[in-house]
């Protein structure tokens, strides 16, 4: 029925326009006009999203979103999506290799058991 009516599939609410503001930061980095490379990217950054819902919160003001309200229910709620370094010891890093190795897969129903 939405395609017959464009009022009808253009009609965004906050939150939909929330989730494809951050569904773009997440895709636009791949839509680059680069020639394909096989380097690896070092830089640990991965993508941190947070989710604020102080639906009923009277303990103090929310202050995370510095747009225009809504005056509704969405003003109590917020994502916000950034890009942080994850910091992980190289030793950290060899335990949990060692540990994947050892997995042995056992079917699809079985369960996964280390080798001992």
């Amino acid at each position: 029925a939405a395609a017959y009516m464009p009022t009808m599939s253009m009609d965004l609410g906050r939150r939909q326009v929330v989730q494809t503001g951050a569904a773009a930061a997440a895709v636009a980095p791949f839509l680059q006009n680069m020639p394909a490379s096989a380097n690896f990217d070092k830089s640990a950054k991965a993508p941190v999203i947070t989710i604020f819902d102080h639906r009923g919160c009277t303990a103090h003001k929310n202050a995370e979103y510095k747009g225009a309200l809504t005056n509704s229910i969405d003003d109590e709620m917020c994502v916000k999506v950034q890009s942080v370094k994850i910091a992980v010891s190289e030793q950290d890093a060899a335990k949990k290799l060692q540990e994947f190795i050892s997995y042995e897969a056992k079917g699809i129903d079985g369960a996964y058991t280390g080798r001992k």
